[in-house]
Parts: C-alpha cells; sequence; structure tokens
C-alpha cells in the first residue's frame, strides 16, 4: 500500500513537472506569433503590411494609401516612411488614380539600411488616391522575436503632419529557452522512471 502511494504521488510531481513545461513553451519559446496587424486607421493616410511574421532573407512590402478628398488641389506632398534597421529597402514603387502622378515627382530612400523613404509630389488634384509600396529585405542577422515597429506620414504644403499608427511584424525562428527544454526533459524522465518501476512491479 505505502509503495503504491508512493507511485501515485511520483507520477502526480512528474505528470505536473510535463504539463508546466508544455505551457511555459507553448506560451513563449515555441509558440508562433499571432498573424494579427497592429493596425489602426487614421484617415489619410492607411498603412499596411503584408505579413506579420517573417524570417531573416525574406520580403516585406508596406503599403500606404491616401485620398485627396478635395476640393482644393494638393501643393507639395511629402510622405517620409523610417525604415527600421532590421530591413533593407529594395525599391519604392507609387501610383496615382484616376490617371497618373503628377510630372516632378520623386523618390529618395531606395538602396538603403535604416534611413527615411520620401516620396514628394508637386501637386495631387482633388479626388486623387495614391498607393505608395515599400519592398524591403530582412536583414540575415535579425534576431528571433524582435518586433518591429514602422510608421509613415506625409504633410501638404509644409502644414501639420497627418500620420499613420504603427505597423508591427514580428521575426520568427524562436528558439526554446534552456530552463523550459530542462524541465520538460525532467519530467519525461520522470514518467519513464515510474513507468519502468510500474512494469518491474508486475513482472514480479
Amino acid at each position: 500500500m505505502e509503495r503504491n502511494r508512493r507511485w501515485g504521488l511520483l507520477a502526480f510531481v512528474t505528470v505536473g513537472l510535463v504539463v508546466v513545461a508544455l505551457i511555459s513553451l507553448s506560451s513563449a519559446a515555441w509558440a508562433t506569433p499571432a498573424l494579427e496587424h497592429a493596425l489602426q486607421q487614421t484617415i489619410p493616410p492607411v498603412k499596411t503590411v503584408n505579413k506579420t511574421v517573417v524570417d531573416p532573407g525574406e520580403e516585406v512590402i508596406y503599403e500606404v494609401s491616401f485620398t485627396n478628398p478635395g476640393p482644393e488641389v494638393w501643393i507639395d506632398v511629402v510622405v517620409t516612411d523610417k525604415i527600421d534597421p532590421l530591413l533593407f529597402v529594395d525599391n519604392v514603387t507609387y501610383a496615382c488614380q484616376p490617371g497618373s502622378c503628377p510630372p516632378g515627382t520623386t523618390v529618395t530612400g531606395i538602396g538603403q539600411v535604416d534611413g527615411t523613404v520620401t516620396v514628394t509630389f508637386p501637386t495631387l488634384p482633388a479626388n486623387t488616391t495614391v498607393t505608395i509600396r515599400i519592398y524591403c529585405t530582412v536583414l540575415p542577422d535579425a534576431p528571433g522575436g524582435e518586433e518591429l515597429e514602422n510608421k509613415c506620414c506625409f504633410t501638404v504644403d509644409g502644414g501639420e503632419a497627418w500620420c499613420t499608427e504603427v505597423v508591427i511584424i514580428f521575426i520568427s525562428e524562436f528558439v526554446p529557452e534552456m530552463g523550459s527544454l530542462l524541465l520538460l526533459g525532467s519530467g519525461l524522465a520522470g514518467l519513464a522512471g515510474y513507468a519502468g518501476m510500474r512494469w518491474r512491479a508486475r513482472v514480479r
């Protein structure tokens, strides 16, 4: 009877260790971040990202869109987007609807790390919608679990800036914590030992 009681206590403890280890791993070390956009919209502009979980070397595409609701023509529209140092800016494209963007539109900041992308429109007619896409590559040394915050603003004729809220993406490749691995291993070892004792007791 006493031996069965000890075995029962051992089983209870080892199962508890395994459960605690699994909860720890699922909540932190091995958990894949939820695919969610930390996006809040302002009018204008609207900022999105094509993916929320990326690995080093993958492409990330930020998109900014806004509309001149009119009735006035906007003069000297300057869009600025500060790029995180974990990203390399490969290319920037822009488009205007309806029609095309005005002559003299310029882009700076392509081909750099930890810089600012700037798109300048000399004019923007009423009811024109602008879409800007910033193509970036995640650098090879980007650390696992890093959060990237990105914010884009634009001004009209040097006036007050309209800004997006931050868009957050997560760098994946989580590495299990050593403590969690030891906890899981000790729990599994305890269960194996308990199973072995029960098997030897039945053989006898």
